[in-house]
């Protein structure tokens, strides 16, 4: 078979995602294409990879050549196609295409004759898949025939591996990459935007854009701060924009100065904010090509953007790189930017109040800046009006009182010149300052509300069809400023019902443009019943205006993401009045998500945790149409009626194999409106309730759910809780779970502040069911209450995602950037000034534990009797506390107000690196483990934070004194810190506990809270964590190399493993809970579970120090040794040499150890004698008291100098 399509894959160095990216074009549902590959001399293993592929499928072939980058390979590509072939793609090696893209495409193509379709691009990485920010105006609705002067958003879709090209319009334009240069695809991709004659837009998904992690180099997009890299992306902006300008066409100018635009806010902007991170070289590059490129735009358009921006792209031509460096830095402090003027408004920059650069004063007008924010936040029926309530603010200008601002809310109906406006009152919202995000301005009385009466919409006693525009006039500080009311996101108040106006016409909010409008509507349509009929839907409904005798009716049903668009004809029965009966039947198979949608790939997609088959979805809007014989058409949209719930059909397997994991949904929606969802299996919520503390879920299921659990899962983290679950024969389900009790080792914290999704998990190793909102029951959310001072919402957001939301335990007054800058002022800084508190506050890991050092000392206070004041830092309520310590809320009022006026701080992590100590006060540094990895200074480039050796700096001056666990210490500490002061050699606190004389009782009793079974050898494993192994900043994964499975089989009948997660882990321990695997994450101190073990598996962690005072066996499980120790942190002495036990690479190695671990341990005796020699020379279980003597002598020496 002659290829239609030619796929030009260039390869290099892509061994660990290359399978999956050939996987999932030889998965494609159209199979007449060839792939060319290239391999562009790479050094690893791909070739081999790509040469078997060709081996195995004769569409596949490869080509060799020398090393010369991404451009190159994909010209060496074009230039070895098949004479036949039609059309031209590219893939990049280490993304993935969705099975079914190139046949949408194509189809699309065949239609329209558009020179090229391009489509919407989602992310991935090793575990999840979202929206390409950039590529998210192609999400919105396929389109044909679209063209780039037509719609100027087609600027940002500048990549070439999202779309198909015919060949014959490639070659006439002679298309070629760059070679030798990073990003290849804009001067080539935009140019073929505007000189293509049209264009068609996919929005379904068709190329999977991967930014890597793990151990993997970032790609090309994710490197900044090279001087290659703004070199490059520089001289690809300005090719593009010379194009632009050398072109006759009269679109060619407005295009101009819009590319110009988006490449000053997006393409070069992204190398402007990274001066700061640049040395000398970057900085002197950058400063060539971005002038060279800026004498090419014209001057008027730089006056143009907003005011920052503005400000610094004049101090780019002017090459003032110190006062551009102020700025960032002001910007990154949170300086409040003064603004002058009465009517016209100027920005004044403190950071280049004293410089000698100057700008005229027209550059620095900002009032064009402050425009107005008004965002829906509440939009609910109250017997039969509707309230609107929202925040309305001008940007940089404070609401602080209820008279700071003057707001009326604006009505105008579609066509008519007259506007309604209506006085509104301010209403008090605390929470629109925090929701704002800003630290600079108040906006506590940004807040109105509105009780709207739909008969204003009325004209008499008659109903008008129509649209209504909402909309807010703000006037403060001299300024006059207006704004459609706007919505974003999933809230449930930009998902509001209709209601019902009599038996005809229906007032419906609509947000779907992303501001509010009010529709009132004819209902011309209804749907009154809808069942299965073996592979059919059928459809029962009423047209309530009458038909013509010639008018046939149909069903029209669009999948708006890939044009796709299907037509069915309808029944009609004899008419009763105006309203004429239908029926009409889909087959199932048309509109039916089925497997060959979903990647072939399966969850190599992510490499990882995504699975496609749970994300993927056919979505299926519908019309009723009415043809006469002249071919003229009358469209009524299809709207279901009220007393109809959803209905979910389970697939039949007559559709074919595997199939029943997905269903067909015929939903509603918020809208009423008639549509089909096809997607893998929900379980369907029907009813939410809260009583006592507790919420209630109950639903229904597809499937038969026995045995299965509910899921309660957290949103932006890894932390999952599972809750019994209650089913019958018919596949109704009910859970129970009280949130504030569901966190802990006990179980008795709650939940974790943010959103939880919802699931059923299934009894075996399947996929989780994710849990849908039945129609009916979500217009009766949020269900909300409150126990033990928090508040917990369930939620609707997008009208049908059901979301359990956890606010925090910090007051309204205390949340938000704005007001933890107002209480590090008002409560801090002033509360330094105020009489100190004879009170130790205890921070552990800043506040996620009552454990390690902090805790000896408290129980050595106590066992002392100080009298003191005892405070305890709990980072959102998830440390459980015993009664002789008050809890301090983390970030807190009193948080402030400890830091400010506590006597003693007693901390084991960093503290703010803002702080100042009062002379008086005393701060103990007991750090948090001997050093065997780099810490401090000597991490060369910290990825976790790029300011942490200034601030650490900044921190250890505020130090009191430092605590030194042995000798070797202490040396590395005085440098590490940049730590000048008193570095006290007492040994480590936290290590008292285990000379404890009854530590053998203690063992017992832990082991049996753990609930570990009596007579198994006790394996913990504790690893560190990797810098370079997140999900995001402050969020790290768990990467498990052991081999559970094998583990359980060889070690099962007499050893348990207890797995430790490192406190900057958020990942769940696979297999915990099967009577083998116990996860201990969340068990306060991990000196219990010294004492509990019987032997520990580690790495590079600091607990190996504190193991070694039980002289219990060690083993390291080291299988990255060379990556850590020679690319990550490095080590302080010869690990490999002077480890206490074996450096083991394989997980078999580590089993076979385990079970040998008395051979092991005589080995490694010596070593092991040493280790104790030279890291626990210190402690004898008394290191607590000489650390507590020392902080109250250094309280006594400054009482007696005052």
């Amino acid at each position: 078979m002659a290829p239609r399509l030619s796929v030009i894959v260039p390869i290099y160095n892509v061994e660990r995602y290359l399978s999956a990216c050939l996987n999932s074009l030889a998965a494609q549902t159209m199979p007449d294409l060839e792939v060319v590959m290239v391999d562009d001399g790479s050094p690893d293993g791909s070739a081999d990879i790509a040469e078997e592929f060709a081996a195995q499928d004769s569409r596949f072939r490869l080509i060799r050549r020398e090393n010369g980058g991404l451009g190159a390979a994909r010209n060496t590509g074009l230039e070895h196609l098949s004479p036949e072939s039609e059309f031209i793609a590219f893939v990049d090696s280490d993304d993935i295409i969705p099975s079914d893209a190139y046949r949408l495409m194509l189809a699309s193509l065949d239609a329209s004759g558009s020179d090229f379709a391009t489509g919407n691009v989602l992310h991935i990485n090793s575990s999840k898949i979202w929206q390409s920010p950039m590529h998210r105006i192609l999400s919105r609705g396929a389109v044909q025939g679209t063209h780039v002067s037509r719609d100027l958003r087609l600027l940002t879709d500048r990549i070439a591996c999202n779309k198909i090209f015919r060949r014959d319009f490639w070659e006439k334009h002679d298309f070629r990459f760059p070679e030798g240069v990073l990003y290849e695809d804009t001067p080539v991709i935009v140019p073929a935007q505007f000189l293509a004659k049209s264009v068609d837009v996919i929005s379904a998904p068709t190329y999977y854009w991967r930014l890597r992690d793990g151990e993997a180099a970032p790609s090309i997009t994710q490197r900044r701060a090279e001087p290659k890299a703004v070199r490059d992306r520089t001289a690809a902006v300005e090719s593009v924009s010379r194009f632009f300008g050398k072109r006759p066409e009269p679109a060619a100018a407005e295009l101009k100065r819009e590319y110009d635009r988006t490449a000053l806010s997006g393409d070069l902007r992204i190398f402007l904010n990274v001066l700061p991170q640049g040395d000398e070289e970057f900085h002197t590059e950058f400063f060539r090509v971005v002038n060279s490129y800026l004498d090419q735009v014209d001057p008027a358009l730089v006056m143009e953007l907003p005011t920052p921006a503005r400000v610094k792209w004049l101090l780019v031509r002017k090459h003032a790189l110190t006062e551009l460096l102020d700025l960032f830095e002001s910007e990154r402090r949170g300086d409040r930017v003064r603004i002058e003027g009465l009517l016209r408004k100027y920005a004044a920059f403190s950071a280049l109040e004293n410089s000698s650069v100057r700008l005229p004063k027209r550059a620095l007008r900002i009032d064009r800046d402050m425009k107005a924010t008004a965002p829906l936040r509440e939009l609910e029926w109250r017997d039969g009006k509707l309230r609107i309530a929202g925040h309305a603010w001008i940007n940089r200008v404070d609401q602080s009182s209820a008279r700071s601002a003057v707001k009326v809310l604006a009505i105008k109906k579609d066509g008519s010149r007259k506007r309604t406006v209506l006085p509104l009152r301010n209403v008090h919202a605390p929470e629109c300052t925090t929701l704002s995000g800003q630290r600079q301005y108040n906006y506590d009385w940004a807040g109105w509300e509105y009780e709207l009466d739909p008969a204003k919409l009325r004209r008499g006693k008659t109903w008008q069809e129509g649209t209504w525009h909402l909309g807010i006039g703000i006037a403060a500080s001299g300024l006059v400023r207006k704004r459609a009311i706007h919505t974003s996101g999933a809230a449930a108040q930009n998902h509001a019902t209709y209601q019902w106006l009599d038996d005809d016409f229906r007032l419906l909010p609509s947000t779907a443009t992303g501001s509010l409008k009010l529709r009132v509507e004819r209902v011309r349509a209804l749907i009154t019943a809808r069942r299965q009929i073996d592979d059919l839907l059928e459809l029962e409904g009423e047209i309530r205006v009458p038909l013509a005798k010639d008018e046939t009716l149909s069903l029209t049903v669009t999948n708006r993401k890939s044009g796709e668009r299907l037509d069915y004809e309808a029944e009609l029965s004899p008419s009763l009045g105006e309203r004429t009966p239908f029926r009409v039947r889909v087959p199932l198979q048309d509109v039916a998500l089925l497997p060959e949608h979903i990647d072939a790939t399966g969850t190599d997609v992510s490499s990882g945790g995504a699975d496609p088959a749970q994300a993927a979805q056919r979505n299926w809007s519908t019309q009723l149409v009415a043809t006469d014989q002249a071919g003229r058409t009358r469209k009524f949209g299809t709207v279901m009626a009220d007393s109809l719930p959803d209905l979910q059909i389970r697939l039949p397997l007559s559709l074919g194999e595997a199939v029943d994991r997905f269903e067909l949904s015929v939903l509603a929606g918020n809208t009423g409106y008639l549509k089909f969802s096809s997607r893998s299996l929900r379980a369907r919520i029907t009813d939410v309730r809260w009583a006592d503390g507790r919420f209630s879920v109950y639903g229904e299921a597809p499937r038969d759910v026995s045995g299965w659990t509910f899921l309660v899962k957290a949103r932006d983290y890894f932390d999952e809780k599972l809750v019994p679950l209650t089913t019958d024969s018919s596949g109704h389900f009910e859970a129970h779970f009280t949130p504030s009790r569901m966190s802990g080792a006990s179980k008795k914290l709650p939940l974790k502040t943010g959103r939880w999704n919802l699931f059923l998990r299934s009894s075996d190793d399947g996929p989780d069911m994710p849990c849908v909102l039945d129609r009916h029951a979500s217009s009766t959310l949020p269900v909300s209450g409150e126990q033990d001072g928090r508040q917990y919402d369930f939620e609707a957001r997008w009208f049908d995602h059901p979301q359990l939301h956890c606010l925090p335990d910090l007051t309204m007054e205390e949340r938000g950037a704005y007001h933890q800058e107002r209480l590090k002022r008002e409560v801090y800084m002033a509360g330094r000034s105020k009489p100190l508190r004879e009170a130790v506050l205890y921070i552990s890991y800043n506040g996620k534990q009552y454990s390690d050092s902090p805790r000896a000392m408290h129980e050595e206070l106590l066992r002392r009797g100080a009298d003191v004041e005892h405070l305890w830092l709990v980072r959102d309520g998830q440390v459980e506390l015993p009664s002789t310590v008050k809890p301090v809320r983390f970030q807190s009022t009193e948080w402030y107000d400890a830091l400010a006026r506590c006597r003693y701080i007693v901390t084991n992590a960093h503290l703010p690196h803002w702080i100042e100590r009062r002379p008086e006060q005393v701060v103990v540094q007991t750090w948090h483990g001997t050093m065997l990895k780099k810490i401090g200074l000597d991490i060369a480039a910290p990825k976790f934070n790029p300011d942490y050796h200034e601030q650490l700096k900044q921190e250890a001056a505020n130090w009191s004194m430092l605590v030194s666990s042995n000798r070797f210490s202490t040396p590395i500490l005085k440098r590490a810190m940049a730590y000048d002061g008193e570095i006290v050699e007492t040994g480590y606190p936290r290590n008292d506990y285990l000379y404890a004389s009854d530590r053998e009782e203690q063992a017992a009793e832990i082991r049996r809270r753990i609930g570990l079974p009596e007579g198994k050898k006790v394996v913990l494993y504790a690893p560190t964590w990797r810098d370079d192994l997140s999900h995001r900043r402050g969020q790290f994964k768990f990467e498990l190399r052991l081999d559970l499975e094998e583990a359980r089989r060889r070690l099962g009948d007499d050893h348990v493993l207890m797995i430790r997660r490192h406190s900057n882990v958020v990942d769940s321990i696979p297999g915990a809970g099967n009577g083998f695997v116990f996860d201990v994450s969340e068990y306060p101190d991990i000196a219990d579970l010294y004492l509990a073990a019987d032997l520990m598996i580690t790495d590079y962690s600091s607990v190996m120090f504190d193991y070694a005072h039980l002289r219990r066996p060690m083993l390291f499980f080291t299988y990255d040794l060379e990556h850590y120790r020679d690319r990550l942190r490095g080590f302080y002495f010869d690990f490999e040499h002077d480890a206490p036990g074996p450096l083991i690479p394989t997980s078999g190695e580590l089993i076979d150890a385990i079970r040998d671990i008395d051979t092991v341990s005589e080995k490694y005796r010596a070593e092991y004698e040493e280790f104790h020699r030279l890291f626990c020379d210190l402690d004898d279980g008394h290191a607590a008291g000489r650390v507590a003597d020392l902080m109250f002598e250094q309280a006594r020496r400054f009482d007696r100098k005052i």
